[in-house]
C-alpha cells in the first residue's frame, strides 16, 4: 500500500466526499435489495416522523438538501403508484402497505447504520458530526438535517 500523508496534512473535502459516495453507493445497493430507492426512503422517513401527514412543498423543502425536486417529486409519484402513499387534501400519508414497506427499509437503515459505525465510539461519530458542520458553515453553507 502507498504511504499516505499525515491526516492534518489531507483534504477534508476529498475524505467527505469519498466517505458520501461509499455510503450512498453502499445504502443504494441494500434498499434496492428491498425494493425501495433511496429517494423513496427518504419520502417514507419523512412520513413516519409526521404521521398525520405533510404538505407536498413541506416535502420538498425538507428533502431538498438531499436531491433535486424532480428527484424528489418522482419518489413521491413512485411511493404513490406503489401503493405506499396517499394524496388528498394537499396532504401525503403512508398507507399501511407504505408503513410495512418503512418497517422493512428501516431494518435496513439500521443494519447499514451498524456497519459504518464498526470500531468508531458515540464520542468520535459525534465529533466528526460536529466537525462537519462547522466545517460546512465555515464555508458559507447550510448544515442542518432533520
Amino acid at each position: 500500500m502507498k504511504q499516505m500523508q499525515p491526516p492534518l496534512q489531507q483534504p477534508i473535502g476529498f475524505w467527505t466526499a469519498r466517505a458520501g459516495e461509499a455510503i450512498r453507493t453502499r445504502t443504494q445497493s441494500r434498499l434496492a435489495d428491498v425494493a425501495v430507492s433511496q429517494p423513496e426512503w427518504w419520502v417514507l422517513h419523512q412520513l413516519s416522523l409526521h404521521t398525520a401527514g405533510m404538505g407536498e412543498r413541506e416535502m420538498l423543502a425538507t428533502i431538498g438538501p438531499n436531491a433535486t425536486d424532480e428527484i424528489i417529486a418522482q419518489a413521491i409519484d413512485d411511493a404513490i403508484s406503489k401503493g405506499w402513499v396517499e394524496r388528498a387534501d394537499g396532504a401525503l400519508t403512508s398507507t399501511a402497505a407504505g408503513r410495512e414497506r418503512f418497517a422493512v427499509a428501516a431494518d435496513v437503515q439500521r443494519e447499514l447504520n451498524a456497519e459504518r459505525r464498526q470500531g468508531i465510539s458515540d464520542a468520535d461519530y459525534a465529533t466528526t458530526i460536529e466537525v462537519l458542520q462547522r466545517t460546512i458553515r465555515n464555508v458559507g453553507g447550510d448544515a442542518w438535517h432533520w
